[in-house]
């Protein structure tokens, strides 16, 4: 009835049945089609001041990152007080993510590819932008080194992102070497840094560990 008297209407998938777009809570999870995740800052919908287990501004950009990279929307909730004042502790980490992305934002804002070729990692994530590649290092090394295995393109350039400075590459076969990064966390926000890897061609990350050409 609803698509009869309203023809260009949005359903959700609330309802039970697929409708026209995704809407998953409680998990950041990419549909293959559109789909917008719903979720909390501390486990509550509204005022709970019982609830204080609030999420970390570092989790918050991996909500970010998880939708951004599977082409998808953040729903994240803020419950107010009675008078629409907003709790210190919310407040406090979205002020954090605002001064995150005004260094990183290009890692998350305009036209970005849906990231199926670039495998996770246990040191960070990616975001795609056509041959750009963005790693958000979750684990930052002490050892000044990051090493990524199964790479398979050549990269022209990397910089990293949170301080401007060039990352120094090296590339052996299937794996890719960034050197010369900062020994401490160089993100004092969220302790996300990013470093940016501009290609030649658009990088994957195939699961071949015989892959042994990184000219192709």
């Amino acid at each position: 009835m609803a698509r009869k008297l309203q023809p260009g209407i949005l359903i959700n998938n609330r309802s039970g049945t697929p409708e026209d777009f995704g809407t998953p809570e409680g998990h950041v999870t990419a549909e293959d089609r559109a789909w917008e995740a719903c979720m909390t800052m501390n486990g509550a919908w509204g005022y709970t001041p019982s609830r204080t287990d609030w999420v970390s501004a570092a989790q918050i950009l991996e909500m970010l990152r998880t939708a951004a990279a599977g082409d998808g929307n953040l729903l994240l909730n803020i419950g107010p007080r009675a008078d629409g004042s907003i709790e210190e502790e919310a407040v406090s980490r979205l002020r954090a993510v605002g001064r995150w992305l005004e260094r990183h934002g290009e890692a998350f804002y305009g036209s970005r590819d849906r990231v199926e070729k670039l495998s996770l990692m246990n040191t960070g994530h990616w975001t795609l932008k056509g041959t750009t590649a963005y790693f958000w290092a979750s684990r930052w090394p002490e050892t000044g080194e990051i090493v990524i295995g199964c790479w398979k393109g050549k990269v022209k350039r990397a910089t990293l992102l949170t301080t401007g400075k060039p990352v120094r590459v090296e590339q052996a076969g299937s794996r890719l070497f960034l050197r010369g990064l900062p020994v401490a966390n160089p993100d004092r926000v969220a302790q996300v840094p990013v470093i940016k890897i501009e290609c030649a061609t658009r990088p994957s990350m195939p699961m071949d560990w015989s892959y042994e050409d990184p000219e192709e």
